[in-house]
């Protein structure tokens, strides 16, 4: 039972279509996150934004169509977590198709640090490129750029972070959060080199390119777009929606390489049944924990191996680091949560800021995520960095823009953040290894002029579903109606329920049978991560905010509800 306050999601306005063929219960859930047309819930390539609305992208298209006429060499830059080996993915395998060869480079998180650093710079310059494309990274990279340049190699930069007021001296920068409010502002990274190979497409095309060979068929990348897109937690706008939606059709059909199949089978996962939640929690996991223990290479090779027996290898291995990764993982967990003041003290702070000398800094993150999840307070975790500094990775809650917030301090406070870069709702940075508490000062300063509504959790939800829609066709139809994610919530309701039958699984889980009071069938439900009270006090009678979810189990499919929280009601 959590001390969340339950909120109910409303329309926006009413459904426009009057001659809808969307069912009534989509319509409703739908207008309540902001679509009120038929268009809006459109998700076939027809209604993707085109790529001339980019800002940008003329001008790297240009220049990335003249070296590929020109056979140049290519070394694309990417970033060690899910969207960045994605989009080194995507760029080598287009690049490919378009008849060029190119190379990859990707930052070590200990000893690179994150972007284009000085010293990556060096070593691109040593692969002898004549053109660099960063995906994914390179906005702030002002001296790794100027490196390249002065070593008389082009640079494209593309990236989807906020930039800062200087820019990086590249040939052609694509960054949609250039301007604000402007078309695919919440593209991933592996959204914008997607668009990028599309607007090369274009040009070559414009150019006759293509008179004696055949134009590459570039939806067979939305794979990589959808895997990336979801794995970095950007708003599942309507254009997002879409790359998504493709991207999982591909994966469905099988028409990924043998990496990607090898991947969901050890994540133990169903290709066929595949939806943006298996990408969340079970592919992009074991990507990114490449980056954050071992070497991202690898996630790269795994995207990439066509050979079945080098994919399963491949696969393997992240798999087992992504084991390792969880194990360390529980036990910083756990050390955090110790750490963490009590519900009444928590109550006069704005931010948790932890540290501790043992903790790995690839995974600090996943630590801040799981204090914010608790505190519902932005969170910034530390550990040392081979440098010297303490390398910070912070997660915040809505109303709490991260990335803003460090500005604030930095502006205030010059020198006390070394460096950072991150976006609304993550965020990285540096210190100095005694500044830990003056930045827990400085920062919980800079949150004084937020609203106190912003640190009260909420979880918001659909309304109490009409009996007659509590069912497994209506759950069949909501797995259908996605992607649901980011900013675009798997739909949720409250009903009032008799429990029938409970009982523990795995001494952390909650099996329960439900009826409901308003009368109709018992229903299966569970509740994961269910907290020690309700393991030792089952209740009686219960208020449930839940999902409807289609449970599969030797071949038969069953109603079951993924229960998000629990009342006790008399």
């Amino acid at each position: 039972m959590s001390r969340a306050q339950w909120i109910e999601r409303k329309a926006v306005a009413a459904w426009q279509d009057e001659n809808s063929r969307l069912p009534p219960l989509l319509r409703d859930l739908y207008a309540r996150r902001g679509l009120v047309r038929d268009g809006e819930a459109d998700t076939s390539l027809a209604a993707m934004l085109p790529p001339g609305e980019i800002s940008g992208l003329g001008k790297a298209a240009d220049c990335l169509a003249d070296h590929v006429q020109r056979s140049s060499r290519i070394l694309v830059v990417g970033d060690y977590d899910a969207d960045g080996a994605t989009s080194t993915a995507l760029c080598l395998r287009a690049l490919e198709a378009f008849c060029c060869r190119a190379d990859f480079l990707l930052p070590d998180r200990v000893t690179d640090g994150y972007g284009l650093s000085p010293g990556l710079a060096r070593r691109a310059i040593g692969h002898s490129p004549q053109l660099v494309i960063t995906v994914d990274t390179g906005i702030a990279s002002i001296e790794g750029v100027a490196l390249l340049r002065e070593a008389g190699i082009e640079v494209i930069v593309t990236d989807h972070h906020l930039p800062a007021q200087t820019l990086p001296d590249a040939n052609a920068i694509v960054d949609p959060n250039l301007q604000p409010e402007a078309p695919g502002r919440n593209l991933a990274g592996v959204g914008v080199a997607f668009y990028l190979m599309l607007a090369l497409r274009g040009r070559l095309r414009e150019r006759g390119f293509f008179a004696d060979r055949p134009e590459p068929p570039l939806d067979a990348l939305l794979d990589l777009v959808a895997i990336g897109t979801v794995a970095d937690l950007v708003p599942l706008d309507h254009n997002n929606r879409i790359l998504v939606e493709q991207g999982l059709k591909r994966l469905r059909a099988g028409a990924c390489s043998a990496g990607i199949r090898a991947l969901v089978e050890v994540s133990g996962r169903e290709l066929a049944r595949l939806g943006s939640e298996d990408i969340a929690f079970a592919l992009a996991p074991r990507i990114n924990a490449a980056g954050r223990l071992e070497d991202m290479r690898l996630g790269v090779r795994c995207l990439l191996a066509r050979d079945e027996r080098r994919a399963v290898e491949l696969a393997r291995a992240l798999d087992d680091i992504n084991a390792y990764r969880r194990e360390r993982q529980q036990e910083m967990s756990e050390q955090a949560q110790v750490l963490l003041p009590d519900a009444a003290d928590l109550r006069s702070h704005r931010a948790v800021v932890q540290y501790r000398e043992d903790w790995h800094e690839g995974l600090v993150g996943i630590i801040a995520s799981r204090l914010k999840e608790i505190s519902h307070r932005p969170s910034i975790c530390f550990a040392p960095g081979s440098d010297g500094l303490l390398k910070g990775s912070g997660r915040s809650i809505p109303g709490v823009h991260l990335r803003d917030l460090l500005d604030r301090v930095d502006k205030r406070n010059p020198g006390l953040i070394l460096r950072f870069g991150g976006h609304a709702m993550a965020a990285g940075l540096s210190l100095e290894a005694d500044r830990v508490e003056p930045f827990r000062e400085q920062l919980e300063a800079a949150l004084e002029d937020i609203d106190d509504d912003c640190f009260e959790e909420r979880i918001y939800h659909d309304g109490a579903l009409p009996a007659e829609w509590l069912n497994l066709e209506q759950a069949r139809m909501l797995e259908h109606a996605g992607p649901w994610g980011q900013q675009f919530p798997r739909p949720s309701f409250v009903g009032d329920f008799e429990v029938q039958n409970s009982r523990i699984l795995k001494q952390k889980h909650l099996k329960l049978v439900l009826k409901p009071l308003a009368g109709g069938p018992s229903t299966d439900a569970i509740l994961f991560q269910a907290d020690e009270a309700l393991l030792q006090n089952p209740l009686q009678r219960v208020e449930a905010l839940y999902e409807l979810s289609v449970n599969r189990f030797r071949g038969r499919e069953s109603l079951q509800l993924i229960l998000r929280d629990l009342r006790p009601r008399p």
